[in-house]
């Protein structure tokens, strides 16, 4: 994730950062759902991932 961010970042089109930020948000996504299945829902960082994958999805949609 925090790789797909640095070089999503890192590119000068708007087009080519929200592929970068949308791969991220689905490593995320891909993460909770590994907390789900561990029963895990209801920890730190379960509530970090979800505010992480907020966080992403509001600068895809600013796209």
């Amino acid at each position: 994730m925090p790789l797909n961010l640095a070089e999503g970042r890192g590119r000068r089109t708007r087009a080519d950062q929200i592929r970068f930020f949308s791969i991220a948000f689905g490593s995320v996504r891909e993460c909770q759902a590994l907390f789900d299945i561990a029963d895990l829902k209801d920890t730190d960082t379960y509530r970090l991932l979800d505010s992480l994958a907020a966080s992403l999805y509001k600068l895809i949609k600013k796209g």
